[in-house]
């Protein structure tokens, strides 16, 4: 069984609503053919619909689309440089809190886990960078700024170095707190991950 030859026929004279209707479409290259060729025939002798895509005239092909995997990528650098100024902004703010008469044991115990945690929703595997880095943080902030209150013999030196790493090793391990609180509510709320 053969099927009938189709014969092309000249397009269908359209109307200016139903051609800047059909133009997306035919400009993401989504029309049918019937359609395109009904545009590009409209276009040819419309300067109005012209002016809307002044690229028909030029090529019978409609501009190329966008990279899918460049789109995504430079979506993804934004995001992460948001995240990476919020990590700042939040590890610096804890550091203060932990310095503050008002509070300073609530905020101090909240903001870790929530930069952590906020940071491990959003951001995939940035988030492995926050224990160690507030850890570091910590243990430096506190070398310079608590040195006034130890004696300066050696017990005193000893005694300041391990309250300085056991304060970094509360930080990290908060922070992994925050993680893992969001990691549960994440599959809670159907956002499996890997």
């Amino acid at each position: 069984m053969s099927e009938p030859k189709k014969i092309h026929e000249p397009p269908v004279a359209l109307p200016c609503e139903i051609c800047r209707d059909l133009l997306p479409l035919v400009q993401d290259g989504v029309a049918s053919q019937e359609s395109e060729a009904a545009v590009r025939a409209h276009l040819q002798t419309c300067e109005a619909c012209r002016a809307l895509w002044p690229e028909a005239g030029e090529s019978s092909t409609p501009a190329p689309l966008p990279d899918d995997e460049k789109v995504v990528r430079k979506l993804r650098d934004r995001i992460n440089g948001w995240l990476v100024l919020f990590i700042a902004l939040g590890l610096i703010w804890g550091m203060a809190s932990s310095r503050s008469n008002v509070a300073s044991g609530l905020l101090f115990v909240l903001i870790f886990p929530f930069v952590s945690g906020f940071t491990y929703w959003m951001g995939g595997r940035v988030w492995r960078v926050i224990p160690p880095l507030a850890a570091v943080l910590w243990a430096v902030f506190n070398l310079v700024d608590t040195r006034r209150y130890f004696v300066p013999e050696t017990s005193g030196t000893v005694a300041w170095i391990v309250s300085a790493l056991v304060g970094a090793a509360v930080v990290a391990v908060l922070c992994l707190i925050g993680t893992l609180a969001a990691a549960l509510l994440k599959y809670a709320f159907g956002g499996k991950t890997k």
